[in-house]
């Protein structure tokens, strides 16, 4: 007769099971092989380096820090559309965000101090790239941190290197961000980076940035000189003038004074003025309009002046109004002749 033993159906059923179970798990092993390399190839070509995955079956799971959010939702979508993946999970952190982004440039003679912020790596070695191809002479110093919470990333991008484009036309100076909004304060190298700065911080700022204040001066020239010509038809004005408002100031001047007269500007804008200049030179150019022809010669605060006036008393009242008019700390040169034709 025979007789059912349960125990020795149980041992026969074990290695069947155990088969099974293996070759499930292998095949799930498999599967989370196959989607963990693919996936880590495409993060890594979008350059999200920093997103680490692991899968459970055919659910993802994002670990990692990631430098931003827009980052983080990057490769969040990117995980969403491989092929074969069910679920993301979001287990990663954002780097804590400074509750003002900010980065700065400073520049002197020998040396760039950049310092601040930055949303990645892969924009430390841009900003610092460019640098290094535009002010090749200069000694780097890299103090950037990374941080997240950055405006938009093109927008921020294309603030830093605007704001690096304007550094390269000063002889020293400092650019500073905070968001997007600029600080720029200065020397500039020549009056034309002058004029460059000036007309790109008011007329070609990148979408998305504002100017939030400037201070950025002519560069500094000594001797300070500053030459008239005048032939009696035509009066030419050249040397360096300390400011928009003052060369506009001189230009006005010298139209009201010599009406009919052709004024030909080529006077360039520059530091380095000595006190009460304009003063000196607003009492050369009325002296001057009272000559037949003439010329003033300024340096910083020496002046000579020359001319042909029409008869003895008009000049000795130019060389005398010239050398009491003037303010104290100027010293005179004059010599006014009398017109042979009278």
């Amino acid at each position: 007769m025979l007789r059912c033993r349960p125990s020795f159906w149980l041992w026969g059923l074990l290695p069947l099971v155990f088969v099974t179970v293996m070759a499930l798990f292998g095949v799930r092993g498999q599967i989370e092989r196959d989607l963990g390399d693919r996936t880590a190839a495409i993060l890594q070509e979008k350059g999200l380096s920093w997103a680490l995955v692991n899968f459970v079956g055919r659910d993802a799971v994002l670990e990692g820090l990631s430098f931003s959010r827009d980052e983080r939702d990057s490769a969040l979508r990117t995980i969403e559309n491989v092929w074969g993946v069910s679920n993301v999970i979001d287990k990663s952190n954002l780097i804590a965000s400074p509750e003002t982004y900010t980065w700065s440039a400073r520049k002197g003679e020998e040396k760039i101090k950049i310092s601040g912020h930055i949303p990645n790596r892969e924009d430390r070695r841009a900003i610092l790239g460019f640098v290094k191809a535009a002010m090749p002479e200069l000694k780097l110093s890299d103090k950037m941190v990374l941080a997240g919470g950055s405006p938009q990333r093109q927008v921020w991008l294309g603030s830093v290197s605007f704001a690096l484009l304007q550094l390269g036309q000063l002889k020293s100076g400092t650019v500073s961000l905070a968001g997007t909004d600029l600080i720029i304060t200065g020397e500039a190298k020549t009056t034309a980076a002058y004029r460059n700065l000036k007309t790109a911080l008011y007329t070609q700022l990148p979408t998305g940035m504002k100017l939030k204040a400037e201070s950025v001066s002519p560069p500094v020239v000594k001797p300070f000189s500053w030459r008239v010509k005048y032939t009696g038809s035509v009066i030419s004005l050249t040397g360096y003038v300390p400011g928009e408002d003052v060369h506009n100031q001189i230009l006005v001047r010298t139209r009201n004074l010599f009406r009919g007269v052709k004024v030909v500007d080529a006077m360039e804008l520059a530091s380095g003025a000595p006190e009460a200049w304009l003063w000196a030179v607003t009492a050369s150019l009325t002296q001057l309009h009272r000559l037949q022809s003439g010329r003033i010669n300024m340096k910083d605060t020496t002046i000579v002046f020359e001319g042909i006036a029409v008869d003895k008393m008009t000049a000795d009242d130019v060389m005398a109004s010239i050398h009491n008019g003037l303010p104290a700390s100027y010293n005179s040169t004059e010599k006014v002749d009398v017109s042979k034709t009278q």
